[in-house]
């Protein structure tokens, strides 16, 4: 089999699986209430929010979701640090939560994936021994 031209091959640097999420979160810098912004989508490494533009590369942020159901709500919070800016927002990777949020957030990728096998393995990874998955 041939080719006729150059195979591009751009790797994605992402380590894990993005969901398309749409929420609002609420965004403080320095300790001020900054705006809600919706977000795109969700990894347990991080989100993308939308409309976010003046916030710069490196910023530490803390973040806020509320959820909601029929009979209880839940408030979820997240330190995280501006990682990537682009023209219409900007990516943010976790640099802390608590446990309920982490809980949150696995639930979510693993609800909302187009593989939620590949998705549950993909946690597992983190859970085996590195001498256990040598042998």
């Amino acid at each position: 089999m041939t080719t006729a031209g150059p195979l591009i091959f751009t790797p994605n640097k992402r380590k894990d699986v993005r969901v398309i999420f749409t929420r609002t979160v609420k965004v403080f810098c320095q300790g001020k209430l900054h705006g809600q912004f919706p977000a795109r989508n969700l990894s347990l490494g991080g989100l993308f929010i939308e409309g976010v533009t003046d916030i710069p590369v490196g910023q530490d942020c803390r973040l806020e979701l509320y959820e909601t159901g029929l009979r209880s709500s839940l408030i979820l919070k997240f330190s995280g640090m501006v990682r990537r800016k682009v023209e219409d927002g900007i990516g943010v990777s976790f640099t802390g939560m608590e446990d309920d949020s982490f809980m949150f957030l696995q639930t979510m990728v693993l609800y909302s994936s187009d593989d939620p096998i590949g998705v549950a393995e993909h946690f597992l990874e983190d859970f085996v021994p590195k001498s256990a998955s040598a042998s």
